[in-house]
């Protein structure tokens, strides 16, 4: 009987094995989507420049050139990602090395200050889990960090095909956490998506992911409500693409305030870059768990 079982395991071995590999050719999360190689010419993308900031966050590399182009020194740094983190040793970053990277190393231990520096005259302070499920308390501070008002947030994106939460650093993930300057435009022409009042826009990061993404990878990430169906405000609030939600009565309460403490309502840009103004506020998106 021994060797029934024996052939039936080997069978079952070799089975799990071309799942696996079939797995792996579909089990790329945004925005990783392609075996990473050093090849001729160099690949460059935004998955090769996301893929060196996360590398660089391991305590197995060694400090290297971030080129935005996948070449030796990139190779040399995912050898060690993996060896590191006890997996075969490889120079190419296939979809099991881009999800673990992203599993260990999207926290990029950005920390709030409790402060706003000089010229802006407002701030968000958004606290947030690395379950974006969860939904948070964001804070509202004027010049003098005096608190204006909090309220209630989701920071969650879409999910993709496979039900999976696309990160941070992907089309429609979730928010990204950092430091940002942030502004205060027109409302958006679709109300419906976006609700009636003036949006809060993030323009331009400064610090955490937020640097390494905005706005050159992400753009378009803002603090607005909805007019969503079926919803009532006992409810968690429907994922964003990427934006900050929170209720329409304190999206209206936040224009409200920043128009009483000076803050123009710059005509909306549609997100058009560069950003024709100057910023009049930062916001601050730090996860607590980290």
């Amino acid at each position: 009987g021994d060797m029934k079982v024996f052939t039936a395991l080997a069978a079952l071995s070799i089975f799990s094995l071309l799942l696996g590999v079939a797995a792996a050719e579909e089990g790329f999360i945004s925005p990783f989507y392609r075996v990473l190689s050093v090849k001729s010419p160099l690949l460059e993308g935004n998955d090769v420049t996301v893929a060196q900031a996360l590398l660089s966050r391991s305590p197995f590399v060694s400090s290297f050139n971030a080129s935005g182009k996948y070449d030796d020194a990139t190779a040399a740094a995912v050898k060690s990602f993996l060896s590191g983190n006890g997996k075969e040793a490889s120079d190419e970053l296939d979809a099991e090395g881009s999800n673990l990277l992203l599993q260990l190393h999207t926290y990029d231990g950005y920390k709030d200050d409790g402060k706003i520096p000089a010229g802006y005259l407002y701030k968000v302070h958004v606290p947030v889990y690395a379950d974006r499920t969860i939904e948070t308390y964001a804070t509202l501070f004027d010049s003098n960090m005096t608190v204006l008002h909090k309220f209630k947030v989701r920071t969650h994106g879409q999910n993709d095909a496979s039900g999976r939460d696309i990160p941070q650093f992907g089309s429609n993930g979730n928010t990204p956490t950092g430091f940002s300057t942030f502004d205060l435009n027109s409302p958006e022409p679709d109300p419906k998506s976006f609700g009636p009042y003036p949006v809060n826009r993030v323009v331009e990061g400064l610090e955490g992911n937020a640097k390494l993404l905005l706005p050159s990878i992400r753009n378009g990430i803002l603090l607005h409500t909805g007019e969503w169906d079926n919803w009532q405000p006992s409810d968690p609030m429907p994922n964003s693409h990427g934006c900050i939600h929170a209720h329409p009565d304190d999206i209206k309460a936040v224009w409200n305030i920043l128009v009483s403490i000076g803050v123009d309502v710059h005509t909306n840009t549609g997100g058009a870059l560069p950003y024709p103004y100057s910023p009049q506020g930062v916001i601050s998106v730090e996860q607590i768990d980290g």
